[in-house]
């Protein structure tokens, strides 16, 4: 495993200290603490907030980054990753997780939000800048993994798009220049392959089709990274 909270905790307690005014920053924060070392990334925003772990965060009164561990038991871990453990069965591949932000919140219009200001917009890119470091511990051009990047704004916090080699490179939020692989049929970053989809889950999850089509292009990039 990779010790995801040993690369992040102090910088983003650190973070959490300067935007401490800030209401988005009233709540401590939450990372995973630990990702595979092969395998299937999953990449999302940001950590949910329910009711219950609002009260709890109330009752305890701590801004310090909490770190959670998935136990990788399809009964025990959040619904949410229900899907993460489906298309790591059907592909054969281990599977981790990832948020590029680490405030809480549920409703993703908030989280959007903060790019409307000057300080948001602050925060976000600090946040972005924490995640590009674990980013880039994780992806190794001699050793490709499959990212699946299930976020619009997760999307947009990465990078760029070409279709073919950029000549100059991205500035862009963490930016990672993302070009057309025409024999994976994705995008890939240091040879690393990347598939933007919808959520997983939820209301505005992906189609039944498209998700099975997911699955299966997931299994012929496999398949080529191992040729």
């Amino acid at each position: 495993m990779i010790n995801i909270e040993l690369l992040v905790k102090d910088k983003i307690n650190t973070l959490w200290r300067e935007f401490g005014n800030e209401e988005y920053c009233r709540f401590s924060p939450n990372s995973i603490a630990e990702i595979p070392n092969d395998g299937l990334i999953f990449i999302g925003i940001n950590p949910s907030m329910t009711d219950k772990v609002k009260e709890r965060l109330i009752e305890k009164n701590d801004i310090n980054c909490e770190f959670h561990k998935l136990t990788y038991n399809v009964e025990r871990d959040y619904r949410y990753f229900k899907k993460f453990f489906d298309v790591a069965e059907k592909t054969g591949l281990n599977w981790g997780h990832m948020d590029l932000l680490y405030n809480r919140e549920t409703n993703q219009k908030k989280v959007a939000g903060l790019l409307k200001t000057e300080r948001g917009r602050d925060f976000i890119y600090k946040q972005c800048m924490i995640s590009k470091n674990v980013l880039d511990q994780i992806i190794d051009k001699k050793k490709p993994r499959i990212f699946v990047v299930n976020n619009t704004l997760a999307r947009e916090l990465l990078g760029e798009y070409h279709s073919e080699k950029p000549t100059e490179k991205s500035n862009h939020w963490i930016g990672y220049d993302f070009v057309w692989n025409e024999d994976y049929g994705t995008y890939v970053y240091k040879n690393n392959a990347f598939f933007f989809t919808s959520m997983l889950t939820g209301q505005r999850a992906l189609d039944n089709g498209s998700y099975q089509r997911l699955i299966w292009h997931i299994n012929l990039v496999k398949e080529k990274q191992s040729a």
